[in-house]
């Protein structure tokens, strides 16, 4: 009975948090935890995408993580897998914004007509509106960053500071 338990109580756990390796592709190196916080100007720079790319060969592996309210973002391996297999990266930072739409919705009473809806879906989809880079381009170009890491076993932190903000078109 006992044994039944046990066996029933792991196979709860494993479905919940996964067991070790579970799904994991074939030949993925080790992984070691890293964390980095990005700041613009001294401040934490949020919802801006975290690229690792390697300094020497390509690994196959998408290294990347967002930042929090923090400036802080949570490194994974294939956007899934916490960690980044160690090596000398190059550390790539973006962050992008649209301008707003000229077509405001339709008004949010019970009243309006889903046509009203449907055109509005119309309009935005088909809609150009202009990107804008809020980070000097430089620092999502891996032959210009100056920021780099190198990921070992244990705990990887780093802080890195991006400049001043910017509002570049993106073309």
């Amino acid at each position: 009975m006992q044994l039944r338990l046990f066996v029933i109580s792991l196979f709860v756990v494993c479905l919940f948090t996964g067991c070790p390796g579970q799904n994991r592709p074939a030949g993925m190196p080790e992984l070691f935890s890293c964390k980095i916080t990005i700041t613009q100007g001294g401040q934490p720079l949020q919802d801006a995408l975290v690229d690792l790319a390697p300094e020497e060969a390509a690994l196959g592996w998408t290294i990347t993580g967002i930042t929090d309210a923090k400036g802080i973002a949570t490194i994974k391996t294939q956007g899934i897998y916490d960690g980044v297999p160690a090596g000398a990266y190059k550390v790539c930072v973006s962050k992008a914004e649209s301008a707003p739409s000229k077509f405001p919705p339709p008004t949010e009473s019970a009243t309006a007509a889903p046509a009203a809806w449907d055109e509005w879906r119309r309009n935005v989809e088909t809609e150009i509106v202009p990107r804008y880079s809020l980070v000097k381009p430089e620092y999502n170009d891996k032959t210009q960053t100056p920021h780099s890491i190198t990921v070992t076993k244990g705990k990887n932190n780093a802080t890195f500071d991006v400049g001043e903000a910017i509002k570049e078109e993106i073309k």
